[in-house]
């Protein structure tokens, strides 16, 4: 046999094969029951409009008194999901803030960065423990988010017998 037609036939077998464990694989999923953390609404009943978190320092500034640095985190229709408010002097920014689901409704907080202008925003895990996710801070005079830390939440699977 020629030396391409058995790389023809093997590439044609491989082919095959794989075909055949996708649908094996696909029939498995059919039988897999997902364990997700479904104990607390993706969705707000009612949505604040008062901020679940803030940060305010002053800048200062004898010409310009209203100046200020200020982080607001406000609620949004979806539960694990906020709006951030960033002002720096005549500066005003806004970002989507993402909370991850660990199965209890997220509490957001803001801490006091290392900078005299920075802040770290996070959220409190099951333990209560805060958590650092982003970072907002003045450099050179402008105003940068960092993300500091990603977050996952894992989903177990069970097969069904």
């Amino acid at each position: 046999m020629n030396p391409r037609n058995s790389f023809v036939l093997l590439a044609i077998v491989l082919w095959l094969t794989a075909c055949n464990q996708l649908h094996e694989d696909a029939n498995v999923n059919e039988s897999t029951t997902y364990i997700t953390n479904d104990t607390v609404s993706e969705m707000r009943s009612k949505v604040s409009t008062v901020p679940v978190a803030e940060y305010v320092k002053s800048l200062n500034d004898p010409l310009n008194n209203h100046w200020k640095f200020a982080i607001f985190v406000t609620e949004t229709k979806l539960r694990f999901s906020y709006i951030l408010r960033m002002q720096y002097k005549e500066l005003d920014e806004s970002d989507t803030l993402r909370i991850p689901n660990f199965g209890i409704k997220p509490k957001v907080e803001i801490h006091k960065g290392n900078d005299d202008y920075s802040c770290i925003i996070g959220f409190l895990d099951k333990k209560s423990e805060f958590k650092e996710y982003k970072q907002v801070a003045i450099k050179d005079n402008q105003m940068k988010l960092t993300t500091l830390r990603k977050y996952f939440v894992g989903v177990y699977r069970t097969v069904s017998q």
